[in-house]
């Protein structure tokens, strides 16, 4: 391995543990949990077995579950356990997530209640995740972000007896998708071993750690690689600069985001 040992840009103890505080969720749940934002038009629908239905706010999914807020006027006066069908659905597009799921939480919060939502079968979700509604429904525990459209972001992964160059596809604190193609990852297995590295734009040193592949999704031209920091693989070196792209990346999506909220909308 090509790590190296002697980092200049290495963080002290404290800057460690400050970046490692930010990537917990506050109830546990395993998947990062990707808060609904300014602009962002999710809306979560909960479909009852006798037929009742409601639709509200959606406070944040993962691909574990999903949170809803909803006037005490459209309350379908759940308890914990109750299964529903929950549809997640973005405004733009022609079609939502739908699977089953549980309640697992009712909390009432001034005029609303709020349902946490747990999907029963996680496969059902997975299956109809697609690129677009990747970037809501996180498997990961720390939130990942997209890099700027007019910024390519390019990474090798090497393993024993090959290598393949490829773009990264979106990054977070705990892994990184890579997009290649199939006859690249041919050579490669789920939960194999590989080594990543890549370069943020402004940092003035390349990320370079273990890895292991947890997913492979095949689109129609490409397959998108999941690949998870092993943990004291060489990732820890570079804590403080990839927590803090990851936050600026955020900052800027919520920002256009909004901007796209506030633009008039053409007449048709």
């Amino acid at each position: 391995m090509s790590i190296p040992l002697n980092d200049p840009s290495k963080p002290s103890n404290a800057e460690l543990m400050r970046a490692r505080a930010r990537q917990g969720t506050r109830d546990g749940r395993v998947a990062y949990r990707v808060p609904r934002q300014g602009g962002a038009n999710v809306e979560v629908a909960i479909l009852c077995e006798d037929g009742r239905k409601a639709t509200g706010e959606c406070v944040d999914v993962s691909i574990g579950g999903a949170g809803v807020s909803l006037p005490r006027t459209k309350d379908l006066e759940l308890v914990e356990g109750t299964k529903v069908r929950v549809r997640v659905h973005h405004m733009s597009r022609a079609r939502g997530i739908e699977a089953s799921a549980e309640v697992v939480t009712v909390a009432q919060i001034g005029s609303n209640v709020r349902y946490g939502l747990r999907f029963v079968d996680i496969n059902e979700v997975i299956q109809q995740v697609d690129s677009f509604y990747a970037r809501w429904f996180n498997r990961r525990r720390s939130p990942r972000v997209m890099p700027d459209f007019t910024t390519k972001v390019t990474g090798s992964v090497k393993w024993s007896d090959g290598e393949l160059s490829a773009r990264i596809h979106d990054i977070s604190m705990g892994g990184v998708g890579v997009l290649a193609t199939l006859e690249q990852v041919a050579p490669l297995k789920i939960k194999a071993r590989v080594e990543i590295s890549l370069k943020l734009p402004n940092s003035p040193l390349p990320i370079v750690c273990r890895a292991r592949i947890v997913g492979m999704k095949a689109f129609t031209k490409n397959v998108l690689v999941g690949l998870e920091f092993e943990p004291n693989g060489g990732i820890e070196r570079y804590a403080v600069g990839l927590q803090r792209y990851v936050d600026e990346r955020q900052a800027q999506i919520t920002q256009f985001n909004h901007a796209a909220s506030q633009a008039p909308k053409r007449a048709s």
